[in-house]
């Protein structure tokens, strides 16, 4: 048997592997995932998903009232966080009406929350598209706070308003061209179903859309989700290690005043520029960029999923399981919009300051108004 016929076993022998690996044979007629586990699977998921959304809403209205207050027309970094809280409000908006479903589903209308999926499923396509923007808008305010403590002369130069405003930009229009596209060839089918007997509304995916969607999550949920993780996580560590430095430094210089002038031992701008507000910064970024990693890798899930089993589609053998991994995925997404308000309003005095401020102009105006 020469070198050829060898290749050419081997190859045959992979592709009949792989077939069987991927054959429904393997996982069986009715898929991996019954619809009565994935039903109530789907429903705790709901249950929970439903009030983390809705205070997601709430808290990050709270957020861009409080950072516009603070001023955004020369503050980059506040230009950061109001496009941030939009990204995150409009993100856990437009979960709710899929998770409002749950309550239909304890109805006597069964039917009616099998349509009210379908047509919910639209704002979760929406949903993906503002998840990625705000995780992308996450990566440029961790940048930016890096560079304000590796070159703080030189980064305000650097990350003005303008290019603050040119990428948010770039980003809301790239990632609704990539989000929609998978969109655009699915479509909304009324199936007659002889066991309700009445029609029922479904998500329907062409050839073409099934394709999209596979790309999608390589391009999207892997590389794309991988360069922000990495980013960040780079960007945390420098500014991790720049913290201790200057609170080493701080510690050792604290009862020695004027000993630096007399020494020589002069700190760098970097250790002079920072402040305590810039401590208080850096922790309340490192936080929130820490929650944003961990529940940035849950969208592995869903990517890993359709790539690994076959028919993980709306219409696929295995659409069960499609439909857990994914609100599995968009819980991670919510609990990651909703919580950053709790870091503001713990971490920094700045935002609990201007959040008292403008609770007391509200309460001012009521008190007028009355």
């Amino acid at each position: 048997m020469n070198s050829h016929d060898v290749i050419t076993n081997g190859i045959e022998h992979f592709n009949i592997t792989t077939a069987i690996l991927f054959s429904h044979e393997l996982f069986g007629e009715n898929a991996i995932m019954s619809d009565h586990v994935r039903n109530i699977l789907r429903q705790t998921i709901w249950f929970i998903m439903l009030p983390v959304n809705i205070m997601g809403v709430v808290t990050n209205i709270i957020n861009i009232r409080v950072f516009v207050d603070q001023g955004v027309k020369n503050d980059s970094t506040n230009i950061g966080f109001v496009c941030l809280s939009i990204f995150d409000f409009l993100g856990c908006l437009t979960l709710i009406p899929h998770s409002i479903c749950f309550l239909i589903s304890h109805s006597d209308a069964i039917a009616n929350s099998h349509t009210c999926i379908a047509f919910s499923t639209f704002f979760v396509f929406a949903h993906m598209a503002f998840h990625q923007m705000s995780a992308w808008t996450t990566v440029y305010i961790s940048s930016l706070k890096s560079l304000c403590v590796l070159f703080p002369l030189k980064v305000k130069f650097i990350f003005t308003p303008k290019m603050t405003t040119i990428f948010v930009i770039f980003i809301f229009v790239f990632f609704s061209l990539v989000q929609s596209l998978y969109s655009v060839f699915t479509t909304l089918v009324w199936v007659y179903e002889p066991k309700y007997n009445t029609t029922i509304a479904y998500i329907r995916e062409s050839h073409t859309a099934k394709v999209i969607l596979y790309y999608q999550q390589i391009f999207v949920n892997q590389i794309l989700s991988i360069m922000a993780v990495v980013i960040v996580s780079i960007n945390t560590g420098l500014m991790t290690k720049k913290l201790i430095e200057v609170k080493e430094w701080r510690q050792k210089n604290s009862n020695s005043s004027g000993l630096n002038a007399i020494d020589g031992n002069t700190p760098n701008a970097t250790k002079i520029s920072l402040t305590s507000k810039d401590v208080k910064l850096i922790k309340l970024v490192n936080t929130t960029t820490s929650i944003f990693i961990v529940c940035l890798l849950m969208a592995f899930i869903p990517s890993i999923a359709v790539m690994a089993f076959p028919g993980m589609s709306f219409s696929g053998v295995n659409k069960n399981l499609f439909d857990i991994v994914f609100i599995v995925r968009y819980l991670f997404d919510a609990v990651n919009g909703s919580i950053n308000f709790f870091f503001y309003i713990h971490v920094s005095s700045r935002y609990k300051d201007a959040f008292g401020n403008s609770f007391k102009m509200c309460m001012d105006q009521k008190t007028k108004d009355t």
